[in-house]
């Protein structure tokens, strides 16, 4: 992304957010969603950490968002940096997950905050506004001027990098070893081993530094993670005693009784952030699961659940049914929050304690005014006994999104009225003309077809794997290999083969393709492997956000698409030339290609959907999925 340098004559400071990411597809798509998660941001991408250092004089970043996969060697060197030049920057790592006792332990109060790698949209959004929002200057958490030994540990964990941590503390000095992730061994002073990390994890802002990693460490920890927790309680029980005489002083009127139940633990600090800050009476408790939830809905008697659909022991909708089945509880409102949007509206519109609903990821005004007037609304709770379901006091009928034209969610709709009349292009004949004479093979129907097909678009999911392709033939032609000796035999190897008519289901899959033979032998595309990103956008589904790329320039990856197919018959002229091949697709399944020397066995498996025909009946645009 460009970067646009400070002006000295700006009347209003920048907001700037710095990528530090290695890939440009990943880049790409993490900036997208930064433009709907941080619109009055401005962010910069860099490459190296090295482009990185050069950028934070200019954009003097509120947020630092550093993809540790693949680490990066000197990141401990660089954050040091950073800590001293931006002490109240924030910091998000996306890598590897850490250690659940550990994340449970030490919740957002580290210097780095963490997101797993692949991350889904809502929780990356979450993270990115709960690090950004106003609440964050009222919340001491976050801030790189806090960085330790702790978050160092953390972040190479994440990374599953092998380096040696070089710390030191007025005269004490001290080195951490990891390898692959792992903490082996430690020394400071005079001690080794376990007692050696307790040591450094208990020094306060030591000065932080890195050595490569000689791999010849001996291992004397056995369980680093444990004394990480020990650290963190033992830091957590501090800072409480410090600030119970504040609590005790501060006083808030009570005011209505919130639970927030989602297993994302930045999404939860997110929302609880949020509506604390716009309402600070909001008595608001949090739950990572069905069980706890329902636990403290029970202790608490809340004005308002915030429930998410999709939960590790059960889901939201069945905890809806407990609490509806409990006097007690039967008469909590429930605002549902989910990015699986079919089955949230399904369980809307059963359930009613579910009173509003809010689509995943959604960004903290929408929440905040969502919750308030569900509070303020007046619910009924009455048992449906009419056969149409009563509707909701707030809750709208569900509204479908929009339909792209790129994405064909599951199940299958039927096609679009440019692809029904195709078998009339198959069908017809001239009333004069002498009928075609068809031979079926006799030892052996298999087919591979190759056709050459340019990228239109391509997609990423929520957690940036590979999603749709969009694309259209690149030429006319295909290659054909054939099993039947005989049809190998009957058919000239001077023949090449021109896409021809195709015959499609209403879910828009072939089930057949003619090939029209030409006098031209098949000559394969020249191949363009490279994608250069032209535009992104964040595509609405009715399940998750994509973010889609399309190619810039006009010459976009061509990839070559092969299929698996049986020769149905050989159609010939009366004199007994050949007329048409006629191949069957008892199959969608398809192998697709950068290289066509590569072995089979390499290539990507996608499922395939026509979207389209041209007025000749042939394929002018497909769709490919990644296969399951």
């Amino acid at each position: 992304m460009p970067v646009r340098r400070k002006s000295a004559k700006a009347a209003v400071p920048q907001h700037n957010i710095l990528l530090l990411e290695e890939y440009d597809a990943l880049a790409a798509a993490i900036s997208s969603a930064l433009k709907k998660f941080a619109p009055q941001h401005f962010g910069a991408v860099a490459r190296s950490l090295s482009e990185a250092e050069k950028l934070v004089s200019d954009l003097e970043p509120e947020l630092f968002i550093v993809d540790v996969d693949p680490p990066w060697a000197g990141l401990t060197n660089f954050l040091e940096k950073m800590r001293t030049a931006h002490p109240n920057a924030c910091a998000l790592v996306i890598g590897s997950a850490i250690p659940a006792e550990i994340a449970a332990e030490r919740g957002a109060s580290g210097a780095l905050q963490f997101i797993e790698k692949p991350f889904d949209l809502a929780a990356f959004g979450a993270a990115v506004q709960a690090l950004l929002g106003p609440w964050r200057e009222q919340k001491d958490r976050g801030m790189l001027g806090q960085l330790n030994a702790i978050d160092l540990v953390l972040a190479h964990f994440a990374a599953n990098s092998s380096v040696v941590l070089d710390l030191r503390s007025g005269t004490k000095t001290g080195e951490i070893h990891i390898a692959g992730g792992q903490v082996l061994h430690a020394a400071a002073g005079r001690l080794n081993g376990e007692d050696a990390l307790r040591e450094m994890l208990s020094w306060s802002k030591p000065r932080l530094g890195e050595k490569k990693f000689s791999g010849s460490a001996r291992r004397t920890i056995a369980n680093w993670q444990t004394i990480v927790v020990e650290a963190l309680r033992e830091t957590g029980a501090e800072v409480s005693e410090a600030r119970l005489s504040e609590t005790e002083i501060v006083s808030v009127p009570a005011g209505k009784r919130i639970i927030v139940i989602d297993d994302t633990e930045m999404l939860l600090i997110f929302v609880e952030d949020v509506l604390a800050t716009a309402d600070p009476g909001l008595q608001i408790t949090t739950a990572p699961s069905a069980t706890e939830g329902l636990r403290e809905i029970e202790r608490v008697r809340p004005d308002l659940v915030l429930l998410d659909y999709s939960l590790p022991d059960f889901n939201g909708d069945e905890l809806c049914e407990r609490l509806l089945e409990n006097e007690k509880t039967a008469r909590v409102p429930v605002l549902m929050m989910s990015g699986h949007v079919p089955e949230m509206n399904a369980a809307a519109a059963r359930l009613p304690n579910v009173v509003a609903k809010i689509e995943k990821p959604f960004l903290s005004d929408a929440l905040v005014n969502l919750v308030q007037q569900t509070l303020e609304a007046e619910h009924a709770f009455e048992k449906q006994t009419v056969e149409e379901p009563r509707a909701p006091t707030i809750l709208s009928e569900p509204t479908p999104p929009p339909v792209q034209e790129e994405i064909l969610p599951e199940p299958p709709r039927r096609v679009p009225i440019t692809l029904a009349p195709a078998e009339s292009h198959i069908e017809q004949r001239a009333p004069t003309a002498p009928p075609a004479i068809r031979v079926a093979p006799t030892n052996g129907n298999a087919a591979l077809l190759g056709i050459f097909v340019e990228v239109l678009s391509m997609q990423l999911t929520s957690q940036l794997q590979m999603g749709a392709i969009r694309a259209r033939p690149a030429s006319l032609t295909a290659s054909l290999r054939l099993q039947s000796a005989a049809a190998r035999s009957a058919i000239p190897a001077e023949l090449g083969f021109q896409l021809g008519p195709t015959k499609l289901t209403g879910e828009g899959r072939i089930s057949t393709m003619r090939l029209v033979p030409t006098s031209k032998p098949f000559q394969p595309a020249q191949m363009r492997t490279a994608f250069e990103i032209g535009g992104v956008a964040l595509i609405p589904n009715e399940t998750r956000a994509r973010v889609q790329l399309t190619p810039a320039g006009t010459t976009p990856m061509t990839m070559e698409l092969r299929a698996d197919l049986k020769l149905d018959a050989v159609e010939l002229t009366p004199s007994f030339q050949v007329a048409q091949l006629i191949l069957n697709w008892s199959t969608n399944a398809v192998r697709v290609t950068l290289n066509p020397k590569a072995p089979e066995q390499t290539a990507a498996k996608f499922e395939l959907r026509v979207l389209k025909l041209d007025d000749s009946g042939r394929i002018a645009e497909l769709l490919l999925q990644p296969s399951k």
